[in-house]
């Protein structure tokens, strides 16, 4: 309710806002600008609904922020305020005891209020700038809906930047690309133009539903070395869902709507859910099919959707719905994990927005708008190069290029090995090159706009660079990558499955299997020229200069270790007996037999 203070005029609101929908009912329709405005939210992912340009005549010189519950990412979050306008004052609280926090952000002059909610997005969650070399500056229409969300690369709404009148160019417009928005009026804007439907539809063209990657993603799911909560099953209301437990009445129902996608809040109670059984559905009413892509890609199984049941081919990726047919009992390790990320991976693949828009964009521009990857590997072993340019060449994602920095040791003879049309590039370096100089002698030469280093003798699977690329799109977090989770001992000839916290942010990453983009890592200075530790001195300095680190799944990524002397001190007896799973021999995680 709007009101003017009495004893000094000022004019006030406060409004509590619970879904999307509300923030446009209310945000999307009150012009009328305020001096103070406080907003009460139930949690930060709503910021983003917030954060759409909706209706740009809603202004404040004051906002008050108040979310409801709020967890920080990692124990030693530092967020930041993002770019605002006019800054007067600033101010943060979080109270953990109560698991809320509140924020205030004070401007010179009214400001709407789609900005300021834009700049307290990574202030509550991760979230790098998404940026590449000649990358289409793109921009969101006011007034574009909800579904945009879903299409971005980043929690953070893409603004349209005002024109500075004394550096104006020759035909240089506001954006180069502008998604939303009535045609006509993008021109004297952007050079390009695409309808939100055009741009969640892709190139080539497919009526398959889109999935939000910043919010349908397996961040915190259960933990595979211990056992989870009861297994669920699916009921179907009239345009409603139940998620409800099978064997007993432990836990609360999980419900949701049909026909919207699924919320931040509904996501974070799948966290704690491993299975969720079909096996009672009869018919897939309109709008469930989405909601099944959107679970995968939270790591929830779906399983046994009966074979009666027709799911059209425009409803939900083929390969997909020939996932969650298939039966599964409830199981720890990588058996479970073997069937979550199968399903997540085709989610992402197929369902994602983001790949949609970039897609379109660049059958609109000519211009690329994924980002490119520079594998990075430094070798004193000429002879181990071929057999990791063969799994290079067999990576399931397209863009990216390998450096190979041979160490003090002659160029790899490749002749006749077949590579398949691998992007990669040999440079030398005398062996008076520190380690960590030859690995930036590589980046030096690269051009990708990730970075990512492999070791010679560990195994990576044809889904490794894109595991890697999925989760610094959805974690946003300034250094993402694998574990030694699962282990090769040569020394005992068995394979170990170790007891690792995954999907989740942490500050620990294997150094043979991290990424990072190419201006954070050249804003920590890269690797140093240290003779070992090289990994080790980049995660030092993401966490003391703010940044967030990434464990995403270890599946595709397998770690020897040699029976010679090892720079790593535990023994290997140790480390097998603090496993919860081993094999004997080889074996690789992606396999399943």
């Amino acid at each position: 309710m709007r009101r003017a203070d009495r004893h000094n005029s000022t004019a006030t609101d406060a409004v509590r806002l619970d879904s999307p929908v509300a923030v446009a009912e209310r945000i999307g329709v009150e012009a009328a600008p305020v001096d103070v405005l406080t907003i009460e939210i139930p949690d930060a992912d709503l910021l983003r609904a917030l954060a759409l340009p909706r209706n740009p005549a809603q202004k404040t010189s004051e906002l008050r922020l108040r979310i409801e519950r709020w967890d920080a990412p990692s124990p030693r979050w530092r967020g930041r305020l993002g770019h605002v306008r006019g800054l007067k004052s600033f101010s943060f609280d979080a109270d953990q005891s109560k698991g809320g926090s509140s924020a205030v952000v004070a401007l010179e002059r009214a400001t709407p209020v789609h900005e300021i909610a834009n700049a307290l997005i990574p202030l509550f969650m991760p979230n790098t700038p998404f940026a590449g070399a000649g990358f289409p500056l793109v921009a969101v229409a006011a007034g574009a809906d909800e579904e945009v969300l879903s299409l971005l690369p980043t929690r953070s709404v893409p603004p349209i930047e005002p024109m500075i009148e004394r550096l104006q160019g020759v035909g240089l417009k506001r954006a180069d690309l502008l998604i939303g928005g009535p045609r006509r009026l993008a021109d004297d804007i952007a050079t390009h133009h695409l309808t939100t439907d055009e741009a969640a539809r892709g190139y080539p063209r497919t009526e398959l539903p889109t999935l939000d990657l910043n919010v349908h993603n397996p961040i915190g799911r259960e933990l595979l070395f211990k056992r989870s909560r009861p297994a669920r099953r699916l009921v179907l209301l009239e345009d409603r869902a139940l998620i409800v437990a099978i064997e007993d009445d432990r836990g609360a129902p999980i419900e949701f709507d049909l026909g919207r996608p699924l919320t931040a809040a509904t996501v974070r109670e799948l966290r704690g859910v491993e299975s969720i059984s079909l096996d009672g559905i009869a018919v897939v009413p309109e709008g469930l099919a989405a909601r099944f892509a959107e679970i995968a890609a939270t790591d929830t199984i779906l399983h046994s959707l009966p074979a009666s049941v027709e799911i059209a081919p425009v409803a939900l990726a083929p390969a997909l719905v020939d996932v969650i047919r298939r039966p599964y009992a409830q199981t720890m390790g990588l058996e479970r994990e073997l069937r979550q990320v199968e399903a997540r991976r085709i989610a992402m693949r197929e369902h994602a927005g983001f790949f949609r828009l970039a897609s379109a964009i660049t059958r609109t521009t000519g211009e690329r708008y994924l980002p490119r990857v520079s594998v990075i590997l430094s070798t004193m072993r000429s002879e181990l190069v071929p057999g990791v340019l063969k799994m290079m060449a067999q990576q399931t994602y397209a863009h990216f290029e390998v450096i190979v920095v041979v160490h003090g040791v002659p160029a790899p003879a490749l002749d006749g090995v077949d590579l398949a049309g691998l992007d990669y590039t040999i440079v030398e370096v005398p062996d008076t090159v520190l380690f960590g100089g030859a690995l930036a002698e590589g980046v030096r030469r690269s051009s990708g706009d990730l970075i990512t280093k492999l070791d010679d003798d560990d195994w990576y699977s044809e889904h490794h660079i894109s595991d890697l690329v999925l989760a610094h799109l959805y974690s946003r977090a300034d250094v993402v990558g694998k574990t030694t989770e699962y282990l090769f001992f040569e020394e005992v000839g068995q394979t170990v499955h170790r007891t690792f916290a995954t999907e989740r942010y942490h500050d620990q990453l294997a150094g043979g299997a991290m990424l990072l983009t190419r201006a954070a890592f050249d804003a920590l200075g890269g690797w140093r020229p240290t003779p070992n530790s090289t990994d080790r001195s980049v995660l030092i300095r993401v966490e003391t200069q703010g940044g967030i680190g990434y464990r995403t799944q270890s599946l595709g990524y397998l770690y020897i270790r040699h029976a010679s002397k090892h720079t790593w001190e535990r023994t290997a007896s140790q480390l097998v007996n603090g496993a919860f799973e081993q094999w004997r021999g080889w074996r690789y995680p992606e396999v399943g037999s």
